[in-house]
């Protein structure tokens, strides 16, 4: 069915390639507030150029862009995406420049290709395709693509809670997804929540020579003893109460997790480590994968960080920490709980200022859209691996109420994204756009 349709795709993958490539060469870095307003004005022109309702809606932040097309379906078919992306250093670690993609052996490289330009192009180019054959679609049709993803959706807020109606659907595939390491399509149903926050101290006016530490107090020392009383070397959190009100895996998302193979001694080797986290293996290994939630440093900053030695007492220190939060867990009720943990080991002077967080959200493993991607993936890529949730984030919670979401794409294991060399795999993305077509006769049939 719809063989025109995929016909098409398949014709016309070059100049939807072409379409990727122009989109990622717009440096749209949320965490510098670059290149956004182009971006989202390009992905508004090529919704325009298929005949789609458009709008642009103005937040504190970047915009969100909308899109449309009711054809008096039963169903309809929402569509999450991203325009912008992570930071693209160091830049010396990729094999081609971020922002220039090219193909290289079947992948196509460059900064935000799997996450997520290339998956919303893919779906815009979906509904093209049966528009430009002048097929029927079998499903209405909604986009928001926002320009904050990268750094917490901190203003996507002010558009859903003014567009509840837009936002509601029978089925909705969010921003990511592709091929696991086992060969076969994943889908994630759910994402965790996160807090990022920033740890801060000065202890000095200024730098000063490092032979005063004998004498002077030490930014870098005070700011590690205090991220020090985070965890321990089992990597328990040790801030109090952290752990409470957590919601555990439901029995039908243990049963999901039971038939995941995590090809354990295969990600060894990509990771090139001997073992997981505190020997972590089998059930406990899928425990904590799905299950538990982190506190991750994501960088230390203090004093010189160039080539050579520069012998200095540095005046301020900083940490930028994640904590990966699971149902049950809010990040307003942790950030109060860290001030708390660290006032009460005495690092009163450690400022902790919110950056961002939003809680974790998931939809029912049993639930009927679920089934229908799972068809559609079985027509075009065969079995489907089905995730209850990720141990990555996104603002789902956003979404929860209106709309069950399912996370798929073109990506893989190997996409490399948030690091030097992203890609994909050409031909998953040729497939993920067939899967659409697939998901939007199964939807029409429900």
């Amino acid at each position: 069915m719809y063989k025109s349709v995929t016909k098409f795709i398949d014709d016309n993958l070059d100049n939807s390639i072409e379409d990727i490539k122009t989109l990622c060469r717009i440096p749209s870095v949320a965490a510098k507030n670059e290149g956004l307003e182009e971006a989202a004005e390009l992905v508004e022109k090529m919704f325009k150029d298929i005949g789609l309702e458009t709008e642009i809606h103005e937040t504190s932040g970047a915009s969100v862009v909308t899109s449309w097309l009711n054809v008096g379906a039963k169903r309809t078919l929402l569509f999450y995406d991203h325009y912008d992306v992570q930071p693209a250093e160091p830049f010396d670690l990729w094999d081609s420049p971020p922002f220039e993609p090219e193909i290289r052996n079947g992948r196509l490289y460059g900064r935000g290709v799997a996450d997520n330009k290339g998956d919303t192009v893919s779906r815009i180019w979906t509904v093209k395709a049966f528009k430009d054959t002048g097929t029927d679609l079998p499903v209405n049709i909604k986009f928001v693509v926002e320009g904050e993803e990268e750094i917490g959706s901190v203003n996507l807020p002010e558009y859903t809670e003014k567009n509840t109606d837009f936002i509601t659907a029978d089925g909705g595939i969010w921003e990511f997804g592709g091929e696991g390491i086992h060969g076969k399509q994943e889908a994630w149903l759910g994402l965790k929540g996160i807090f990022f926050v920033e740890l801060q101290v000065e202890r000095l006016s200024r730098d000063v020579h490092s032979s005063t530490a004998c004498i002077l107090p030490s930014a870098a020392y005070r700011l590690i003893w205090a991220v020090n009383s985070l965890k321990d070397q089992d990597s328990n959190i040790l801030i109090e109460g952290f752990y409470d009100g957590i919601k555990p895996l439901t029995d039908a998302e243990l049963d999901a997790i039971e038939k995941i193979d995590m090809r354990e001694e295969e990600l060894k080797k990509v990771y090139q480590i001997e073992e997981f986290l505190n020997g972590l293996e089998g059930d406990d290994l899928k425990k904590a994968y799905y299950e538990d939630p982190t506190c991750n440093i994501c960088g230390l900053t203090s004093g010189y960080q160039g080539k050579g030695s520069m012998t200095v007492l540095p005046a301020r220190a900083s940490c930028k920490i994640d904590f990966r939060l699971v149902e049950g867990m809010h990040p307003d009720d942790i950030h109060k709980k860290l001030r708390k943990h660290l006032d009460k080991k005495g690092f009163t002077d450690i400022k902790i200022p919110y950056l961002e967080g939003y809680p974790a959200a998931k939809t029912p493993v049993d639930h009927p859209f679920v089934k229908i991607v799972e068809k559609a993936n079985q027509r075009v890529f065969g079995d489907l691996v089905i995730h209850p949730t990720s141990p990555g984030s996104g603002p789902l919670y956003l979404f929860k109420k209106y709309v069950p979401m399912v996370s798929i794409g073109c990506g893989d294991y190997e996409s490399k994204t948030h690091s030097p060399n992203e890609s994909f795999v050409v031909e998953n993305y040729r497939k993920s756009m067939h899967r659409l077509v697939a998901i939007m006769d199964e939807m029409s049939k429900w």
